[in-house]
């Protein structure tokens, strides 16, 4: 059962709702995104120019490690095929790296051991504690945890999740000297400049600080093991920059060809993760949580952006952004982090 959002007017080209925050319409109901976007022709340009700019890192910084570069990999169709593209197409030397939540769906957890042994490649999978991921969850779908503009991108259980990821991803870098870090994030995911963004691991450490006092209000004494990073390490380490890129904005394509793919390699699809996600089965307690706090759905940016660039039909679209979870669709997922409803 669904309870889709048919009186909240959408954008006439993409899917971008009314009560999206900051968006705005025109006389002809195109959405302010649309209005300042270019034509779909020129997309393919664009990713073409940003391709280049992904080889340059690549061949500037292949054969430093013991690995070329570290891959956030959570079995889902998207990370999988950057997996698939980074270790066939580019010949990095990759190592898979996937993080339990507790919630991973039994079929992905056949992903990941299918495509990583496909590729031929090392695989790690990291398992945070259980009463801490839960807590994180319930904390994170109750209380304002993180930025207005962040909550555009994902929702705020999903949010709290990939910071914890990225940062395992950093220790990982740091620890064992890899120069990359990649990450399966599509458009409308992360911000559109960041294919790739350099981490200056010296300017970083002055900012991790106050990152870590939000994440210890919020998340406990525990967080410090999760969120913090050892300081000596980081100075001992030769790197001193990390790149941290996200192929996918440069690739350009499309969820059916992503499945046709990976396929190839033993992926199979999800039956029990919702609309929105191939791997997760607490994503769409995130969402329901999300859409009753901000009435949007926190994939329709993402969604949005796929349609916007010709990658998604807007009746696909619709379909997807209008699959709004109901309680009784994920009382089960609330019941194991202990969440009440009534608490959201």
């Amino acid at each position: 059962m669904t309870a889709a959002a048919t009186d909240i007017r959408l954008c006439t080209r993409c899917v971008l709702p009314s009560t999206f925050p900051g968006i705005s319409f025109d006389a002809a109901g195109l959405c302010s995104m649309c209005q300042d976007a270019p034509p779909v022709p020129e997309f393919e340009k664009i990713r073409g120019e940003l391709r280049s700019r992904l080889e340059a890192v690549f061949d500037a910084n292949r054969g430093k490690a013991e690995y070329d570069v570290v891959v956030a990999f959570s079995g889902g169709k998207d990370s999988s095929y950057t997996l698939m593209t980074l270790t066939r197409k580019y010949g990095l030397k990759c190592l898979a790296v996937t993080i339990d939540n507790g919630f991973i769906a039994e079929q992905a957890q056949k992903n990941l051991r299918a495509v990583t042994s496909s590729l031929g490649i090392d695989f790690m999978l990291f398992t945070p504690a259980p009463v801490f991921m839960n807590n994180l969850y319930k904390t994170s779908a109750t209380q304002q945890v993180h930025t207005k503009a962040a909550l555009t991108r994902a929702s705020s259980m999903c949010n709290s999740c990939i910071n914890l990821i990225n940062n395992h991803m950093v220790k990982l870098a740091i620890e064992k000297s890899v120069p990359i870090i990649a990450g399966g994030y599509i458009g409308g995911q992360v911000p559109k400049d960041s294919v790739i963004m350099q981490m200056d691991l010296d300017v970083q450490a002055r900012f991790r600080s106050e990152a870590i006092k939000r994440y210890l209000k919020n998340f406990g004494p525990d967080a410090e093991g999760y969120f913090g990073m050892n300081e000596e390490m980081v100075k001992r380490s030769p790197l001193r920059k990390i790149n941290i890129v996200n192929p996918m904005l440069a690739f350009g394509v499309s969820e059916d060809q992503i499945i046709e793919e990976i396929s190839e390699l033993g992926w199979r699809k999800t039956a029990d993760t919702g609309s929105n996600s191939t791997n997760c089965l607490l994503n769409d307690l995130g969402i329901a949580v999300h859409y009753k706090q901000h009435q949007f759905n926190p994939y329709v940016n993402e969604i949005a952006e796929q349609v916007r660039t010709g990658l998604m039909s807007r009746e696909e679209a619709i379909h997807k952004v209008q699959d709004i979870p109901d309680f009784s669709r994920v009382e089960r997922q609330a019941r194991a982090i202990g969440l009440d409803w009534n608490e959201v």
